[in-house]
């Protein structure tokens, strides 16, 4: 129960977020990207759900306000900037475990496999928007895959012994 109304919060403030930032397609986007390749990589967990929702809050603001005010011009270099960054990261870290939710070696292995082909496919989808000339959807896929990367990042070195 605890964590469905954690979870209900979460989705809760990131669309008051969206909605009072007016960014509620970008933040959808970038959400569905995050989420959808942090299933498969892992990374970095917050030791309660007030921290978790306050690192939620930072974030979501950095891109509502950051990342979606980017200029076009701008926009499709920091996309492959992301790109090339995170693949490296996720192909050498994922699946990131955490002490509370281990994983067995077979698990392990398949996660590391979709997690590989999710940043591959999604990268992919990403440099094709740049070609289509639709760099902000490019940036905040890139967004997506990159803050996966940096929770992977954080997670293999903030996790290792936690046991909150």
């Amino acid at each position: 129960m605890e964590l469905l109304i954690s979870d209900v919060l979460n989705t809760l403030i990131t669309l008051l977020i969206a909605m009072i930032s007016h960014t509620l397609p970008a933040m959808l986007t970038f959400t569905a990207v995050f989420m959808g390749l942090r299933k498969f990589t892992g990374g970095y967990h917050a030791n309660s759900h007030l921290s978790c929702m306050l690192t939620l809050i930072v974030v979501m603001l950095i891109f509502s306000y950051g990342i979606c005010n980017v200029s076009e011009k701008y926009a499709w270099m920091i996309s492959i900037g992301f790109v090339v960054v995170s693949i490296p990261v996720i192909f050498n870290l994922a699946p990131v475990p955490h002490p509370n939710k281990p994983v067995s070696e077979e698990k392990g292995a398949k996660l590391k496999k979709r997690s590989r082909i999710l940043v591959l496919l999604l990268s992919m989808l990403a440099l094709l928007l740049i070609i289509f000339r639709l760099n902000k959807i490019s940036l905040y896929v890139s967004s997506g895959i990159f803050l996966s990367a940096l929770a992977a990042v954080m997670g293999s070195h903030l996790n290792r012994g936690d046991n909150s």
